[in-house]
């Protein structure tokens, strides 16, 4: 079934990429006609059927409240949830309803919701056993919410045995905003979709999941999160081959294939990625380090072609589709890197020393493969998923931060310098005794399944080791030496305590809200502001909600627990007057003091991410919630101090005085003007 596009601001850098005219186009790659998404059209229910959703709502809130009391299986009871939640969401966000039918939608899924309440009740739960299409959800550790979740179970799945699963992140829907009407509700009976080979049922050979992915965000952030906690809840729930998963999709879900298969290759046993966009970028040589920071999780893809080498991938687009041009250039970096992908048919290129392959269908534009092309996907896609993920003896990969640092046995531990390239080159002989390393930009290295390790020689530096499950190397004074896996002594910027500001939001985060008298009402209404702002986004890009308490009422469970998010300032907000004295800015009612520079307090504000000094495990982050890709927000980097001033209306504008990134001790580097 055709999906959506992206939006055509996404897909207008490739249109006049000259890579693709090495490929016989039935036309020049444009985007057909009828693939626009259409801009929303919501509409306003009636008073009448306001009252009976949320009569109905609370009818399912009060059995669902019950069910907990009695101790009821949350795994059930998160089934039930996910289709109040969705309801509720469409009535807390501005133009949720998005067509005329959805007041009658969202009574039908409340139905349904009661329907799984008073079956968990009874007893009489029959969805978890069915086989076919069946609607699931898992409770989320990002914000606590019941997100829903799609399988297709095919008859030939036994529980006794593990089986394949093949992920599939879905394209950008009509629905816009997408709020999850269309991932809940309906018949939890048997379909004979399932049983139908192909993108659209399912297939018999392995068990499907499409992802919801919190909506239209394009699976970043909390929409990344949201692709590996479902692979979490199917593998809870069902028997799963851990080897054999396959991650797939197609447009804006082709997009998060890209960016989630290259930064966690090792994953996957192959990645099956359709008409999907990808970041232009193949270096941040011109950019400064506050916009590199702001664009390493997903504006530098193209240079993460070389994360191909250790993972099966097949990328296809239409002939007509402007988006052939992002497989397109991930072919050409791989022959950069100096792999031989040779041209075996008139839309087909095919790999020698790598397995990949590159397919178009000839005279289609944005939409998904047909005929041979498609039987060639599927083909590719059952080796790889019949084959299962194989452990390489020689790995390369490259990554921009420690949040994606691994690929099978080696793990970057650390970075010379965040946010700058960083490669891996690493080969073991088959008797696991011998290791050769070639590194760059990297100051910590790890090497598991290193149980039979004798000799390691890194950029030249040979070391004797004795064996171990895990070894570390640190890179001290332009040298490698063996060290203990011991806590770390001091900050550093390691995997999830890196930064920059939006690192924050892939887990589970609480924001702090003031409640005393601010030093500066400036800061007091801009941060009050900045907290409505993410609030309100956060639950029309994520279908999420920013849990949020009171600053008095954070508990230690919370600080244990969560990254804080704290707005307001020393006066107003106690938690920022608690972990003030241990961060690297000074902070009083006159002024702030940031990398040397001094601003006045009454009309500047700062921003920063920290590891929180009350839990270092966990970050803090002040006076910011997300900034979202399309929403013209400012990335800030680690921080920034920001000019504040206040309109008529009583809202806060403001510029950017200084911005900047923390050294890789998290220490104060110079401030960007």
């Amino acid at each position: 079934m055709k999906t959506s596009l992206l939006l055509a601001a996404l897909i207008a850098p490739f249109a006049a990429h000259a890579a693709n005219e090495d490929l016989p186009f039935a036309g020049p790659p444009v985007v057909q006609a009828g693939d626009r998404v259409p801009p929303p059209a919501p509409v306003t229910p009636s008073d009448q059927d306001l009252q009976a959703i949320k009569a109905k709502l609370a009818e399912l809130k009060t059995a669902l409240q019950a069910l907990k009391a009695a101790k009821a299986d949350d795994k059930l009871i998160v089934d039930a949830e996910a289709y109040g939640w969705v309801v509720e969401n469409v009535l807390r966000v501005p133009g949720g309803f998005i067509n005329k039918e959805a007041a009658g939608r969202c009574l039908a899924v409340l139905a349904d919701g009661l329907r799984r309440a008073s079956e968990i009740k009874a007893g009489t739960a029959a969805w978890p056993q069915l086989k076919g299409r069946v609607h699931r959800a898992y409770r989320s550790q990002v914000d606590g919410t019941a997100q829903p979740y799609t399988l297709n179970i095919p008859a030939s799945y036994d529980p006794a045995k593990p089986m394949p699963l093949y992920v599939y992140l879905h394209g950008r829907s009509h629905d816009t905003p997408d709020l999850g009407l269309t991932w809940v509700g309906g018949d939890d009976r048997p379909s004979a979709r399932s049983e139908k080979g192909g993108g659209g049922g399912g297939n018999a050979a392995y068990l499907r999941v499409d992802v919801f992915g919190r909506g239209n965000n394009s699976f970043r952030w909390a929409g990344e999160t949201d692709v590996f906690e479902v692979i979490s809840a199917v593998r809870q729930r069902y028997n799963i081959d851990p080897k054999r998963i396959l991650l797939a999709g197609f447009s804006m879900g082709g997009a998060g294939s890209w960016q989630i298969g290259l930064h966690n290759a090792d994953m996957f046993c192959g990645l099956e990625i359709d008409a999907g966009v990808i970041g232009n970028r193949l270096n941040f040589d011109d950019l400064n380090p506050v916009q590199r920071a702001t664009n390493v999780h997903y504006g530098i893809l193209i240079d993460h072609a070389l994360n191909v080498f250790n993972v099966p991938l097949v990328g296809y687009a239409g002939a007509n589709d402007a988006q052939l041009a992002s497989s397109t250039s991930i072919r050409e970096q791989l022959g950069r890197e100096g792999y031989t992908i040779d041209r075996t048919g008139q839309y087909q290129f095919t790999g020698k020393d790598i397995n990949a392959i590159f397919l178009a269908n000839p005279g289609q534009g944005h939409s998904h493969a047909t005929g041979d092309t498609a039987k060639a996907i599927d083909a590719f896609n059952a080796a790889n998923l019949a084959r299962g993920v194989v452990v390489p003896d020689h790995i390369r990969f490259i990554t921009y931060t420690t949040r994606y640092n691994r690929s099978h046995w080696v793990t970057v531990d650390g970075l010379q310098q965040h946010f700058a390239r960083a490669s891996v080159d690493a080969e073991r002989d088959a008797a696991k005794s011998n290791y050769t390393v070639k590194t760059s930009n990297v100051s910590r290295l790890v090497l598991t399944d290193a149980a039979a390790a004798q000799k390691v020689s890194i950029d030249g530096d040979a070391l004797s080791v004795k064996p171990a499950a895990s070894l570390l190397f640190v890179r001290t004074n332009g040298h490698w030496q063996a060290a203990k896996p011991t806590a770390d002594s001091g900050l550093r910027k390691q995997h999830n305590l890196q930064g920059p500001r939006n690192d924050a939001f892939f887990e589970s985060f609480l924001c702090g809200a003031p409640t005393g008298r601010a030093n500066n009402p400036i800061a007091d209404v801009q941060g009050k502001q900045e907290l409505d702002r993410f609030a309100k986004m956060f639950a029309r890009d994520y279908c999420g909600e920013a849990r949020t308490k009171d600053d008095t009422a954070v508990t230690a469970d919370d600080i244990a627990n969560n990254n804080l998010i704290l707005f307001g300032d020393p006066g107003s907000n106690r938690i920022v007057a608690r972990v003030l004295a241990k961060l690297p800015i000074k902070w009083t009612k006159e002024s702030i003091t940031v990398a040397g520079k001094t601003y006045t307090a009454a009309d500047h504000v700062p921003v920063l991410i920290y590891p929180n000094p009350l839990n270092p495990k966990h970050y803090i982050v002040i006076n910011s919630g997300l900034s979202a890709g399309g929403r013209n927000a400012p990335g800030y980097g680690d921080y920034a101090v920001l000019k504040v001033s206040q309109q008529a209306d009583g809202q806060t504008s403001t510029e950017t005085a200084a911005e900047g990134v923390f050294d890789e001790s998290w220490q104060l580097a110079a401030a960007k003007m």
